[in-house]
């Protein structure tokens, strides 16, 4: 097949598509009795044929639906509506409260033995304290397992602060 008889081919399809898809044009008049109209008076006989086309039209037109409004429109914001505060509710009393979960235990911590040192004429102490991971050697204001803070160092004892609630805590030698 050649490109002008592909070209002739595809001319007649679509002018045969088109002229199936046009509307028809034949408009179905009901049947009137038809009365001869006097020659002088052509004017009632046009009327009457157009007022049995209106009529026909009448007939098969679909009557018109309301419009409504949809009720999702991208392109329409609506105000937010105020939401209401959440009722107040009271707290639980404490009867209603469960108890507080067990504090953490704290490292086991013993004060194995004080050094004292003279330097420059100043009398220095160290404190050995012995915890499970291992030994260390401190001095005041050095941190202990980063839970304490050595205040002071007395001749047989130390005395420690907590870092979480600031209370404080005695070692003692050979306890």
């Amino acid at each position: 097949m050649t490109w002008k008889l592909s070209a002739v081919v595809s001319a007649a399809a679509f002018i045969a598509t088109y002229l199936v898809s046009l509307p028809g044009t034949d408009v179905a008049v009901p049947a009137a009795p038809q009365t001869p109209a006097p020659a002088s008076r052509p004017g009632p006989a046009v009327e009457t044929e157009i007022e049995a086309l209106a009529n026909s039209l009448r007939v098969r037109s679909r009557p018109e639906a309301d419009y409504r409004t949809p009720s999702r429109d991208p392109f329409r914001f609506q105000a937010r509506s105020e939401q209401k505060p959440p009722a107040y509710v009271p707290p639980p009393s404490a009867a209603e409260l469960p108890p507080p979960p067990p504090a953490p235990p704290l490292p086991v911590l013993k004060l194995s033995g004080v050094a004292t040192d003279v330097v420059d004429g100043q009398m220095s102490r160290a404190a050995v304290i012995s915890l499970p991971a291992g030994v260390l050697i401190v001095r005041e204001g050095d941190s202990v397992a980063g839970l304490y803070t050595v205040i002071a160092i007395g001749e047989d004892s130390i005395e420690l602060e907590s870092t979480a609630d600031q209370s404080r805590r005695t070692l003692r030698l050979g306890n």
